[in-house]
C-alpha cells in the first residue's frame, strides 16, 4: 500500500475539514468560547465537511472528556442548534450521547431528550 493509499487519522482544528471555532470549541468543551463563536453569529447548525457535524454532534461525540456540556447543549439549543440533526453517517447528538458510556453522555442524553430529540 502506498502513502497516499493509507487512512489518515482526522486532527480536529479549526479550519481542517470544514471544521469552525464553533465546531471546535464544542468539541474540546471549551464553554467561554462556544458563547463568543455565538455572539459573533456563527451558526450552530452548520455542518463540517468531515462527517457532516454540526457543533451539537461535537459536543456529543467528546461527552466522554467532560466540560460543561449540558450547559454548553442548552445554550447552543438557545441559538437555534436543531437537536435531531443527523450527521452524513445517521448519527444524531442523542445517539452519540448514548454511545459515550459515562454520565456526562447519559446527562446529555437525557437533557437531548427533554429538549425533543428521538431515539
Amino acid at each position: 500500500m502506498s502513502d497516499s493509499d493509507k487512512p489518515t487519522l482526522f486532527r480536529p482544528a479549526v479550519g481542517a475539514r470544514g471544521m469552525t471555532a464553533l465546531h471546535y470549541s464544542a468539541y474540546s468543551g471549551d464553554l467561554p468560547g462556544l458563547e463568543q463563536q455565538l455572539r459573533d453569529g456563527a451558526d450552530p447548525n452548520l455542518k463540517d465537511q468531515y462527517r457532516g457535524y454540526a457543533a451539537l454532534h461535537w459536543l456529543a461525540d467528546m461527552a466522554a472528556t467532560g466540560g460543561p456540556r449540558v450547559e454548553m447543549l442548552r445554550i447552543l439549543v438557545a441559538h437555534g442548534a436543531r437537536v435531531d440533526a443527523s450527521a452524513n453517517d445517521g448519527a444524531t447528538p442523542l445517539s452519540l450521547a448514548n454511545e459515550a458510556g459515562n454520565s456526562t453522555g447519559e446527562q446529555l442524553a437525557a437533557e437531548l431528550s427533554r429538549l425533543g430529540a428521538k431515539a
